[in-house]
């Protein structure tokens, strides 16, 4: 059988790693009706642990259904000034952190009002304005939008620029936005969508309040299950008492009143880890999978995941689309705590960097391919910066492999740091996708991964 050209000379000369371009930091904005409950003052804590990998243009301090007649810019102040106390360390742990003071700067109160009543001519708030202000600036990156509450301040921004600007102009404004709201917490969400239909969101659609029906909920919600998901001890009060509210900024870190995080999903798809692919929801990463609810628009609705957990129980949801993640993602965050309590790199783990037929980076690699060839994965050049043993893992991502029912495939090598599989009969062009994980044995253990998109052709 055919082996594959692109398999490659890496094979057999083993020539040095090529970096490969990766996707530059995204833009974030983010909205938040922080002080409704406990979970947004934990969700950004979280963010702010992972700001080195963000351009953040705004904190928004915004109303929702749980919180119609207040804002609380405070409290995003005061977890940024505990920010600051640990910055020194996380700095000596990563690069790209922002100056706390940078950070207050872009914090911002938005209208005191419930959803549309907060829309229309004279509602202008710092916040609309700041949100105009970062779309409009010169930068041909899309502003991302984490909405964790009420969206009345991007919608005050757009009804703005719709009455202001040309429909050219108008269409230009909501190509640059990209929005992951949870659920929707006010009315304003579903004005947006339905006046602006072509606008890229994300959102689980569903009855009224009825939040259990989301797929956001799979970060914790069988913290209120008797049946739990896998890793579930990794979002009890109790484990997050020992590994997260620690030092400065850890302390601040409330213990959640219903679940944790809820809000958390909506940026956990921007952290550059090798799997996430943000302007590909349909793809799956750790912030869940998403597909066009329809195609002639930009709205992307829940999808389910299928997998077999290691204790052998079979899941199928759309909360799975974020759970099957949570083990590595709850380890990752009790590591970037570590940092900010850590002033000696040795005293701290760092995450694997991966290497895939000489390929380096974050980016998907993509193979070019026909039914019968065989294909060949080479992550022999993958290191480690705290010299950790590596442990691989290979397997078919078949969800967003394609098609209703996606082809299989048999991987061989699949625990190994080279595999191989035999790209199956296909009727039409297919991606079929594969996931190289690969974790540490540090404390915490951290993983990262590659994706790889085979196109294979009849």
């Amino acid at each position: 059988m055919p082996v594959k050209a692109l398999a490659f000379a890496a094979l057999v000369a083993a020539p040095p790693a090529v970096q490969a371009q990766d996707a530059p930091k995204p833009r974030v904005l983010l909205i938040s009706d922080i002080g409704n409950e406990p979970d947004d003052s934990e969700s950004f804590v979280r963010f702010l642990l992972y700001a080195n990998e963000f351009d953040v243009e705004g904190i928004v301090a915004a109303t929702s259904t749980h919180q119609r007649n207040r804002v609380r810019p405070d409290l995003f102040q005061e977890r940024i000034a505990a920010y600051g106390r640990v910055l020194p360390n996380l700095r000596r742990h990563a690069s790209g952190y922002p100056d706390a003071a940078r950070l207050q700067s872009l914090v911002r109160s938005g209208v005191s009002r419930y959803g549309m009543d907060g829309v229309g001519p004279g509602k202008d708030s710092a916040a609309s304005r700041l949100i105009v202000a970062a779309v409009d600036r010169a930068d041909d990156r899309p502003v991302w939008i984490p909405t964790w509450g009420g969206a009345a301040d991007l919608a005050q921004a757009l009804w703005t620029v719709r009455e202001t600007r040309s429909a050219e102009d108008l269409a230009t404004f909501v190509s640059r936005l990209r929005v992951y709201s949870i659920s929707d917490q006010d009315d304003a969400g579903p004005w947006i969508r339905r006046t602006f239909p072509q606008i890229f969101w994300i959102a689980s659609v569903h009855g009224w309040n009825q939040y259990d029906m989301a797929a956001w909920t799979g970060i914790s919600r069988d913290v209120m299950l008797p049946d739990k998901w896998p890793a579930a001890e990794t979002v009890t009060n109790g484990w997050l008492a020992a590994h997260i509210r620690k030092g400065p900024l850890g302390s601040l870190y409330p213990p959640h009143q219903f679940i944790m995080e809820g809000d958390t999903p909506s940026f956990l798809s921007l952290i550059p880890n090798g799997l996430n692919n943000p302007e590909r929801p349909d793809h799956g990463g750790w912030g869940g999978r998403y597909v066009r609810s329809d195609l002639a628009a930009g709205h992307y609705g829940d999808a389910v995941d299928t997998f077999t957990a290691a204790d052998g129980t079979r899941y199928a949801s759309n909360q799975a689309t974020i759970f099957r993640w949570r083990d590595a993602f709850q380890r990752d965050f009790a590591a970037r705590v570590q940092w900010s309590i850590t002033a000696k790199v040795e005293d701290a783990n760092h995450a694997p960097n991966l290497v895939v037929n000489a390929q380096a980076g974050q980016r998907p690699l993509t193979i070019a391919g026909r039914s019968g060839d065989r294909i060949l994965l080479d992550a022999a050049g993958s290191s480690d910066p705290d010299g950790n043993v590596l442990a691989y893992r290979w397997w078919h991502y078949a969800e967003p492999s394609g098609g209703f029912r996606p082809p299989t495939i048999a991987l061989h090598g699949s625990a190994s740091a080279k595999a191989d599989f035999i790209i199956p009969k296909v009727d039409a062009p297919t991606d079929i996708h594969v996931i190289l994980e690969v974790t540490d044995n540090g404390v915490p253990a951290l993983t990262r991964y590659r994706r790889v998109i085979v196109a294979a052709r009849p």
